[in-house]
């Protein structure tokens, strides 16, 4: 796996008498600043970890990479014996950051928009159309590509996904951009493809030439590429918007209730008739599964729902009617609805005459509407 320039950990070297930075690992070409250069260290067929020549680019016996803000001039071999010339200091370990302060060097800066990490085994499945969780995913939608029979050429299809509501000026100016970043590398051609994939991880699936996926992440969208260097094969990008992505988390259904077990094993519910038939189905067996459940609504229906299965595990009644429990939904809205002064309301009013005394006399009507001289039984 080819390591980024930027985020790695040196050795300090001195090769031909001159400051370097040396990996064991592959250095990925794509990182390395401008201005900078790369080369690989090859080991002998006797002891391959012990460098013996310095390469433009090293496939068998590779011994280690350099970085060196100097160039390397190589002979008409095409490599350099090192004859001892490769000191390293000992335990002196540093980053280009720290190299360039060393050495008095301007820290070049990594000018790239997108940068590719190898995709993670979970997130598998966002190289693939999910159609049924296209508006959970936020998916923008897909392009597929293909090198053509010479593996040269460039050829893309769009597909579009929810509706293509998603599909922005915003995204197809960064989606444009990220398209001509690949087409310097990995995209450029099918070996260019190959090659990035055999040193960059990534696999998606298992044998040789399978698929690589790798994910670059901008402010509001997630790019999946999925490469596949094998001729006649296509190579896809799947886009996911990530600002909608959120806004769909946030519309979630809350979290009513959870259930635990002695081994540790913990579940959450969304559905109240699932979570209560949970609560059903498990408490009978508490004593040997260690079953606890715990009502995290205000929802009386949910509240009492449970108190009376505790109770009917014991063969009672809950004695605690429905209203005891407080406001249900609807009684809430009602509420909300009572406040808002762009509906409509009706009244129930009255007035009460000589209260506590004989003779009290009460009128009252469901509005406050003037009838025969009155409002609300009561002389105007």
């Amino acid at each position: 796996m080819s390591v980024n320039a930027f985020t790695e950990e040196y050795e300090y070297i001195e090769l031909f008498g001159k400051p370097g930075l040396f990996t064991n690992a592959r250095i990925d070409r794509d990182t390395v600043p401008e201005g900078w250069y790369a080369h690989d260290l090859r080991g002998s067929d006797y002891d391959p970890g012990e460098p013996v020549t310095v390469e433009p680019s090293v496939v068998v016996n590779h011994a280690g990479t350099i970085l060196t803000h100097e160039p390397i001039s190589f002979p008409k071999e095409g490599f350099k014996r090192l004859n001892g010339r490769l000191d390293f200091a000992d335990a002196y370990h540093l980053s280009l950051r720290e190299f360039c302060n060393e050495r008095g060097l301007n820290y070049p800066e990594d000018n790239r928009k997108f940068t590719l990490r190898p995709a993670s085994p979970d997130e598998a499945g966002l190289f693939y159309s999910q159609e049924e969780q296209d508006a959970e995913l936020a998916t923008v939608g897909h392009m597929r590509f293909d090198h053509g029979s010479g593996g040269k050429e460039f050829w893309t299809t769009w597909w579009e996904h929810n509706g293509n509501t998603l599909n922005t000026p915003e995204f197809k100016a960064e989606f444009q951009q990220l398209v001509d970043e690949l087409r310097c590398n990995p995209l450029k051609d099918r070996v260019a493809m190959s090659s990035y994939c055999n040193s960059h991880a990534g696999e998606l699936d298992a044998g040789a030439g399978g698929r690589h996926g790798y994910v670059a992440e901008t402010e509001n969208y997630r790019y999946c590429l999925r490469c596949s260097p094998q001729k006649g094969d296509y190579f896809y990008i799947y886009v996911y918007d990530k600002r909608q992505q959120e806004l769909n988390m946030a519309q979630e259904p809350p979290v009513i209730g959870k259930v635990s077990f002695a081994s540790g094993e913990t579940l959450a519910y969304t559905d109240p008739a699932i979570f209560l038939q949970v609560i059903r189905d498990e408490l009978p067996y508490k004593p040997t599964s260690g079953f606890q459940y715990q009502v995290l609504t205000d929802d009386p229906a949910v509240r009492k729902g449970a108190d009376d299965i505790l109770y009917d595990l014991f063969g009672e009644k809950n004695p605690r009617a429905l209203e005891d429990y407080g406001l249900t939904e609807q009684g809430r809205e009602a509420l909300k609805n009572a406040e808002n002064p762009n509906l409509p309301h009706s009244y129930r009013w009255f007035v009460v005459e000589n209260f506590n005394c004989d003779g009290e006399v009460r009128y009252d009507t469901d509005s406050l509407i003037q009838r025969n001289g009155q409002i609300g039984g009561h002389k105007a």
